[in-house]
């Protein structure tokens, strides 16, 4: 790993621990490298590379900030990642944690602005006959979770897991278009019920099987265990 990977990874635990937060005056450089374990070379270097990247923004007199947009991290996670090889069980374990605590979220904080687009949502995809078309509309419905969540860093981490799990879905639905199409529907109906009755432990519980669904379509399509 180089010295700016090595950087930006400490600096996302740092923000993931609540230690630095999006928008943020970045420490002193000294306090930065004690805090990182690193050298003050390391730390400007690292600075540069993130500069270049757009996720810190170096400020004339003023200091070094972690840029507001969040977006950034989630294009860098997809950028670093896209040429290794994941195991699909990893990411859809990863995506179970998150996906779960959204869901509670989303049925603590939903507004009946948020109930009304979650149901448009949900007619989109039963509109949908196409497997690619009705992925796209899923994928909103999840992306609408987050933003009525009110975490847009948990919406970021969402975009960036099911961007890698997007050719494993696309081959799912190819197996079993309509069969699993309804059965999703099912799923998604089940878990707009229980936000909209802003009930978080029946949200996440419903998250939880639908989840638990995929992981048993895949297996049984043979995605599972592997990787892409």
């Amino acid at each position: 790993m180089t010295i700016p990977d090595s950087v930006f990874e400490n600096l996302c635990a740092l923000i993931a621990a609540g230690t630095l937060k999006i928008g943020q005056r970045l420490p002193a450089e000294r306090k930065l490298a004690e805090m990182l374990g690193v050298s003050r070379s390391s730390i400007r270097e690292g600075i540069r590379t993130l500069e270049t990247l757009g996720m810190i923004d170096t400020r004339v007199g003023s200091g070094s900030y972690l840029e507001e947009n969040v977006a950034l991290l989630s294009k860098y996670f997809l950028k670093s990642q896209a040429p290794k090889r994941h195991n699909l069980l990893e990411v859809l374990e990863a995506r179970r944690v998150l996906e779960c605590e959204i869901a509670f979220l989303a049925a603590q904080r939903v507004t009946p602005a948020g109930k009304h687009e979650l149901n448009r949502l949900l007619a989109n995809m039963l509109a949908r006959t196409d497997p690619e078309e009705f992925l796209k509309e899923d994928f909103a419905f999840h992306e609408a979770l987050a933003v009525i969540a009110k975490n847009f860093f948990l919406l970021e981490m969402l975009k960036s897991v099911r961007e890698l799990m997007l050719d494993a879905n696309k081959r799912g639905l190819a197996a079993w278009p309509g069969q699993q199409m309804q059965i999703a529907l099912e799923y998604h109906h089940k878990l707009y019920q229980a936000i909209a009755a802003e009930n978080p432990e029946e949200a996440k519980y419903e998250m939880q099987q639908h989840i638990n669904n995929t992981f048993k379509w895949l297996l049984t399509d043979g995605c599972l265990p592997g990787t892409f």
